[in-house]
């Protein structure tokens, strides 16, 4: 019986011997068959928001400013503002000696009463006299008609001969003519030249009486836009030419941001796109933008690195109050997409074949499986993949090389 025992035992071991050889056999092949793969990093497809974005820098300006200057070249009178005070639109800010103008504008006026009564009395003597001459052609006329009508009844009772008719006929003719252009003159006797001469003469006297008035208007130099005096250049009794620089007035509530962008990016921005703007000197403060501009024309940026195309861009910085001052450096970051949900991989995770198409390597059972994929939004480091079958948490090949084929045995020797 113990005998028995013992060979019973024996059997159960040598079984569990045989089988533990067995298992650690298969254990070594699927070992080897592993390290024979091409070694490859992984990491999983993940489904997130994603949004793209540009970053770039530029440079804080006044949206609204005006550089001042006189249409007049004068003297200063008197100067009401200094640097750093705020203006509303319309307050006066200089104002020049307006004497000399004064005098000139009164003069004029009192020689455009003078003209204007000579006018009057001209078209009075010339309506007199047409009139006159008018009355008389008018006998004239009358009386050379009667003797010519005289004259044909002497002719057929044969009293006077036929050339004495003839002339009576060529001076009333005549007669009728001198009528015909004296009624005509007296007719038009307001647009005859002397009265038009002067009537243009006149015009030409209200036209510089109104350009004086506008120049009294204009020593008053005015406010044009609400802002802050940024620039004062003038003082009492300085004398200033059309050209002279005044004031600088710049709208400090209202700022935007000029940049250039590349025209590699310029393609993704559009008008109301949001943007993030921030200061590196003011920690981790960050104020709203819009995109209000895009140039209609590229130029070539000269910088260290050598030339580049780009498009001038400008920013609305929604916010008021903001530490910024105008020409602060501001790091802009434009928001150009945004997707919700989607399913995303590092950038590393994308194959590009010769032909442009795109492609990543899915790893299953070992091996590395092909799929066709589109890209959508670029992020920072993911982007958005979109391929048929693609799950999340799929384990994906990262940086795939020419090596990885559609079912190439694959060695996964770290995740990330």
């Amino acid at each position: 019986m113990k005998k028995l025992k013992k060979r019973t035992i024996f059997i159960i071991l040598a079984v569990i011997l045989v089988a533990s050889i067995a298992s650690l056999g298969v254990v070594r092949a699927t070992k080897s068959k592993q390290e024979t793969g091409v070694p490859v990093k992984t990491t999983q497809v993940v489904k997130q928001d994603i949004e793209s974005n540009i970053f770039t820098s530029g440079t804080v300006i006044t949206k609204y400013h005006r550089e001042i200057t006189s249409d007049l070249a004068g003297k200063i009178k008197n100067v009401f503002v200094e640097e750093g005070d705020e203006v509303k639109k319309g307050d006066l800010l200089a104002s020049l000696d307006s004497e000399d103008i004064e005098y000139e504008l009164n003069q004029s006026q009192i020689k455009l009463e003078i003209e204007k009564d000579k006018l009057n009395q001209l078209r009075k003597e010339d309506k007199r006299n047409l009139e006159t001459s008018f009355k008389n052609a008018e006998i004239e006329y009358k009386d050379k008609l009667k003797d010519y009508e005289d004259k044909k009844d002497l002719l057929e009772a044969g009293v006077i001969s036929k050339n004495s008719l003839d002339e009576a006929k060529s001076s009333m003719e005549k007669a009728h003519n001198d009528y015909l252009f004296a009624k005509k003159k007296y007719d038009d006797a307001d647009s005859l030249s002397e009265v038009r001469m002067q009537e243009k003469e006149i015009r030409a006297m209200e036209l510089s009486i109104n350009k004086k008035k506008l120049d009294t208007e204009k020593t008053n130099i005015i406010s044009p836009i609400d802002g802050t005096i940024t620039e004062k250049n003038v003082s009492d009794l300085s004398v200033v030419d059309s050209y002279t620089l005044m004031f600088k007035i710049e709208d400090t509530e209202n700022l935007e941001v000029v940049t250039n962008i590349s025209e590699y990016d310029i393609g993704k921005i559009k008008l109301g796109q949001p943007v993030k703007v921030t200061n590196d000197g003011m920690g981790r403060k960050e104020y709203k933008g819009t995109v209000t501009y895009i140039a209609p024309n590229a130029f070539i940026d000269k910088n260290g690195q050598g030339t580049e195309t780009v498009v001038k861009v400008k920013i609305d910085i929604n916010d008021k109050n903001t530490e910024f001052k105008p020409n602060f450096t501001a790091n802009v970051e434009i928001n150009t997409a945004n997707r919700q949900d989607v399913l995303v991989l590092p950038h590393e995770a994308i194959y590009t074949e010769k032909s442009g198409e795109k492609c990543i390597f899915v790893v299953e059972d070992g091996k590395a499986k092909k799929k066709v994929i589109e890209t959508g939004i670029e992020g920072d480091m993911i982007i958005e993949v979109i391929a048929d079958d693609l799950k999340e948490e799929d384990v994906v090949i990262l940086n795939p090389t020419e090596k990885i084929e559609d079912g190439s045995d694959v060695n996964v020797n770290m995740r990330s």
